[in-house]
């Protein structure tokens, strides 16, 4: 089945823009040193306008048509939560429910954690959803699980979207979670975070600090993260005139974090350390879809898009710092780690050497690495390990 053809997650929600469709990841950074967690997350807490993280501000059923197969209901939402400056925000998210009898207590919630989708509200996955968010959706459903999934902050509601922000997106994972215990009577207070790429990263973030963000009124039981985005920050800071070509997935990625802290942060002065040509890949990072992206700058030359070395832009190392470190200890919950030989999203030997790193210093951390050539084969051991441990610790 085509895209286009696909049944969308939430066509019943009103476009929000032009898009397209997409795949990747965003950045992250390892670290041993605590994750902050503030009292605005927490239960109870409230925003800058008075609403309470994840209270419901719209809601629009899905037409039955429309679903994705294996839901029996779905809703597309907009809620409350807080962003990467700590101000309140509003993103928008779908929930969706399986077929069958509910359980005691509820259906238990999956929140599929997305990667990179693209920085243009267009590029939402309640607007415009990829396969892999599509298969996500069917595959969780079919498993009995109630499936919620958000766009992020500023992707497809007003603001700039908080890309470069682990702790951002982990925040709103929490709050579209803690939203759907308005949306429905039928979903449970347990849930777990399944994530790639950007996602993985904020699940491995969740590991941590999960149930603190959610408090008594949610029951937070682990998380599974692929593909994660280990150091991406510093392989950031590192370009600039004399740089080697990276994937195209890793330059997309490169460009939608440089143009989201450019947006939001204007102080860092990203252009200044870009040829003409590189500002306009910054403009077009703004505009376009991950695939759409990751397709036009496919072979072009990285290091031609700088005029010097970001290495000298300390602002912006300070901003990358703050925003992705990834905990390799402390974790409260069970998280589970795979990664493949093949994944032109991440840099394989950097992600393998943090999950390593994270194996040897916590032993709620489950690895599985796969030594095999074949992405394939390495995405179904994946699919099959994720499960078992998501069923697991779902008991």
């Amino acid at each position: 089945m085509s895209l286009a053809a696909a049944p969308v997650l939430a066509s019943a929600a009103p476009p929000l823009s032009g898009g397209n469709t997409q795949s990747s990841s965003d950045t992250a950074k390892t670290s041993d040193a605590a994750t902050s967690v503030d009292a605005t997350t927490t239960t109870g807490a409230t925003t800058a306008t008075g609403a309470s993280a994840g209270s419901v501000y719209s809601r629009r059923s899905i037409p039955q048509p429309d679903l994705v197969p294996g839901a029996a209901n779905g809703t597309v939402f907009t809620y409350a939560t807080t962003g990467a400056d700590h101000k309140p925000r509003q993103s928008s998210g779908v929930l969706l429910t399986p077929f069958g009898s509910v359980p005691a207590g509820g259906f238990p919630v999956i929140a599929w954690a997305h990667g990179s989708r693209g920085l243009a509200d267009g590029c939402a996955p309640s607007v415009r959803p990829t396969v892999a968010d599509l298969d996500q959706a069917r595959t969780w459903l079919s498993r009995g699980y109630a499936v919620v999934s958000t766009d992020y902050a500023g992707l497809g509601t007003a603001g700039t979207p908080q890309y470069f922000d682990t702790d951002a997106t982990a925040r709103n994972i929490v709050d579209a979670v803690r939203a759907t215990q308005s949306l429905r009577s039928d979903v449970s207070r347990r849930w777990a975070v399944v994530g790639q790429g950007q996602g993985a990263a904020a699940a491995v973030t969740l590991a941590r600090i999960g149930q603190t963000l959610g408090g008594s009124t949610l029951d937070f039981r682990g998380a599974a993260a692929s593909s994660i985005p280990a150091q991406f920050s510093s392989l950031l800071t590192k370009l600039g005139p004399g740089t080697v070509n990276l994937p195209a997935g890793l330059t997309a990625d490169a460009l939608y974090t440089l143009s989201a802290i450019s947006s939001a942060r204007p102080s860092v002065d990203v252009v200044d350390y870009l040829t003409e040509s590189g500002r306009s890949w910054l403009n077009r990072a703004a505009q376009l879809c991950v695939a759409d992206l990751t397709r036009e700058v496919d072979g072009i030359s990285l290091g031609s898009l700088f005029s010097k070395p970001l290495s000298g832009n300390r602002e912006l190392a300070g901003v990358l710092e703050a925003a992705s470190v990834l905990p390799v200890r402390g974790f409260t919950r069970p998280v589970m780690m795979t990664q493949g030989l093949v994944d032109p999203s991440v840099i394989v030997p950097l992600t393998l050497n943090y999950i390593n790193d994270a194996r040897m210093a916590d032993r709620q951390v489950s690895p599985r690495p796969y030594l095999t050539l074949s992405a394939d084969s390495a995405n179904r051991m994946a699919d099959n390990d994720i499960r078992s441990f998501i069923a697991t610790t779902m008991r």
